[in-house]
């Protein structure tokens, strides 16, 4: 029996995740590593990017161990210069060779998928814990629909839709058939951009975290399309106050132009005021609607995501207000002291998240063994960020 509940306590335990990061530390490695950055004309940004994942991944502690990175800043370099020498040939060529521009652009494109999951695996290689390294696999067919397929397949079926709707509404010839299949059409592109949206994130984190293997072991996360629409369809509700809100503002200072025209220059001047107020309350409702997006996609994937046959399964405890409260305050602090306080901002996310983050199961138990796969240049992962294509993993 003691052995038994000894066996079943093993299993319920909680790793929680630590975060040993100060910003004193840090901000003495990101003072100097933007000191050498600028001195170096760019050449010490790569020993700067190894320095800071470094940084965090050695003081993340799970379980008792810490996590590593693994890139070597050459490594890094070779792929930055490779990048900056493509993005010049590819400039000097639209420039000289319109054509031959063009053609290169959409070759790139076609590679896209290809480059981003380059980049995922050699991102995963990179990183380990306890000596044994991450891993990535992924069919390459597979990255294609995802990321090609299935967003060509669903716009072209709204297209074919729309135009069989619009071709039967102009047969008809009735003005009122028209209003209200527009109308509908309205409403249906709306709520289908919402769905295409939940689905494609659902397909998204799919193709990554059931690709991606620690040693041997691969995760495994059984995702429902269904959560991830609702989630949609909540961050719209949340927009949408906001949206009527900074319509409602839009529409009463036109009414006010147009019933006093003889004050129409002087209502332009004071309606600067009014079109900021308007940009500022759309953009804290997509800010908002986002962070809610952000936790509830984490919790969730998390939830669903274990290891080792389920031995360990991980959790995420992330709340909306906490994080948005965050969020606020460490924009607050990098824009009050010009961007001095970074350093701050990024541990103070970081040990959030590490804080909302644990493991239940024992990995003393897990039976892992490191594989032998090897990453080359990190052009990919170069690629990936400097044209901003990670997809928002």
């Amino acid at each position: 029996m003691d052995v038994q509940q000894s066996a079943q306590t093993r299993l319920n335990k909680i790793n929680a995740f630590i975060f040993h990061g100060k910003s004193g530390e840090y901000f003495s490695i990101w003072l100097v590593n933007l000191l050498l950055t600028i001195i170096t004309l760019g050449i010490y940004s790569a020993w700067a990017t190894v320095r800071n994942k470094r940084y965090f991944y050695g003081n993340l502690e799970l379980d008792g161990d810490r996590f590593d990175y693994h890139a070597r800043p050459m490594q890094i370099l070779l792929g930055r210069l490779l990048v900056i020498g493509a993005i010049i040939i590819f400039y000097l060529a639209m420039f000289l060779m319109p054509a031959f521009g063009a053609v290169i652009a959409i070759v790139f494109a076609a590679l896209i998928p290809w480059i981003i999951i380059r980049s995922w695996r050699y991102h995963a290689i990179m990183s380990s814990y306890r000596g044994v390294r991450f891993n990535y696999h992924c069919r390459i067919g597979r990255a294609y629909w995802v990321m090609f397929g299935f967003p060509v397949v669903a716009v072209l079926g709204v297209v074919v839709l729309f135009s069989g709707l619009n071709f039967a509404v102009h047969s008809s010839g009735s003005i009122a058939a028209a209003l209200i299949v527009g109308l509908l059409m309205i409403i249906a592109l709306a709520a289908g951009s919402v769905v295409l949206s939940g689905i494609f994130a659902a397909m998204r984190y799919d193709l990554y975290v059931n690709n991606l293997y620690f040693g041997n072991q691969k995760f495994t996360a059984a995702l429902s399309k269904k959560k991830f629409i609702k989630m949609a369809f909540i961050s719209v509700l949340i927009i949408l106050p906001f949206v009527l809100l900074s319509s409602g503002m839009m529409v009463v200072s036109l009414g006010t132009a147009l019933a006093s025209p003889d004050a129409y220059a002087a209502l332009l001047v004071g309606n600067v005021f009014m079109i900021i107020m308007v940009y500022l309350i759309m953009l804290a409702g997509f800010f908002i609607a986002a962070c809610y997006l952000f936790v509830a996609h984490r919790n969730y994937l998390f939830s669903r995501t274990s290891l080792c046959d389920g031995q360990l399964v991980l959790r995420s405890s992330l709340t909306t207000g906490e994080y948005l409260g965050l969020l606020i305050t460490n924009s607050l602090l990098v824009i009050f002291t010009l961007g001095l306080a970074s350093p701050v901002a990024h541990i103070r996310h970081a040990r959030y998240l590490a804080e909302n983050t644990h493991i239940e199961g024992d990995t003393s138990l897990a039976m892992v063994n490191a594989h032998g796969d090897t990453a080359g240049v990190a052009v990919a992962e170069e690629m990936v960020q400097a044209l901003d294509l990670n997809i928002g993993l």
